[in-house]
């Protein structure tokens, strides 16, 4: 049987312990707080990251030298790995998917293929994980794929974001939208759509914006009687368990659900205090 790694990123919300767990591949994203340098979960872990967001004045991501991705793309050929599926959050979003275009074809013996989800951060993470069952289940490269681009269709991430400031710093948001929004306590509800971030809703108040959340992912649920489901916050634990109260039958109904804390190259643009679900549907 062919020797099928799965790769995944930190912009998907992983860690390496959820990767070890999955049999996951994971590299990480580069993340800068003022004049220093960290790779996310290597140096910086995202309990640090938030306790010093604030103290920073300067704060940017990155992807990993090329160096870096090459090597490890090789320590896997090494381990006797002949194909790779490297799984990237969008390509509108982030860098990994023009890094692996870069090296994809300098391998001897591992053939590297590339999928753009068009999401990011568990949105992402939830198709990664569905390719690494369906690798586990003996699924080939090409069947793997075909089911991606079916799935990718039905996934369903939305967030609230309760600080825009980090939006409008990275440059993900327009700066006047996110003045009048803070202005008027607007909270909006967001999502990937296309590959980009755009805006669902506004709505006024932590109240109404949590409401909107939870109404969004039950009228997913209800349509479909099997998913994947995740429940992600950057240091906001008191809505993440609201939410897991809020959804408590669409958690016991998921294949799988996982609870996550964003990354720090996902912080860096949420900021603290983000609360959000992402979705697979898989029927």
């Amino acid at each position: 049987m062919t020797k099928i790694a799965i790769i995944a990123d930190t912009s998907q919300d992983f860690t390496f312990e959820l990767g070890e767990k999955y049999g996951i591949e994971v590299i990480p994203y580069q993340v800068q707080l003022d004049d220093q340098h960290y790779l996310d979960q290597v140096d910086l872990d995202s309990r640090t990251f938030y306790q010093r967001i604030d103290q920073c004045d300067r704060l940017s991501t990155g992807t990993p030298s090329l160096q870096w991705v090459i090597d490890r793309l090789k320590q896997l050929e090494e381990a006797g790995y002949e194909q790779a599926i490297a799984l990237t959050s969008s390509a509108k979003l982030t860098g990994m998917s023009q890094l692996y275009g870069v090296v994809q074809g300098d391998f001897d013996k591992l053939k590297l293929t590339i999928f753009d989800t068009q999401s990011i951060a568990s949105g992402a993470g939830l198709l990664t994980l569905y390719a690494a069952k369906l690798r586990d289940q003996g699924k080939s490269v090409l069947e793997i794929m075909q089911a991606l681009d079916q799935a990718s269709q039905q996934l369903k991430i939305y967030a609230v974001f309760r600080t825009l400031k980090y939006l409008i710093k990275g440059g993900r948001f327009n700066k006047y939208v996110g003045m009048i929004g803070s202005f008027l306590n607007i909270h909006p509800l967001l999502t990937v759509k296309e590959g980009e971030v755009s805006m669902i809703s506004r709505t006024r108040g932590r109240n109404k914006s949590f409401k909107a959340l939870v109404q969004q992912i039950q009228n997913v649920a209800a349509n479909h009687e099997k998913y994947y489901l995740t429940i992600f916050g950057a240091d906001n634990s008191r809505e993440v368990a609201q939410l897991k109260i809020a959804l408590q039958k669409e958690i016991d109904q998921a294949e799988l659900y996982l609870e996550t804390e964003l990354t720090p190259v996902l912080g860096v643009h949420s900021g603290p205090e983000a609360v959000g679900v992402a979705i697979l549907p898989l029927d």
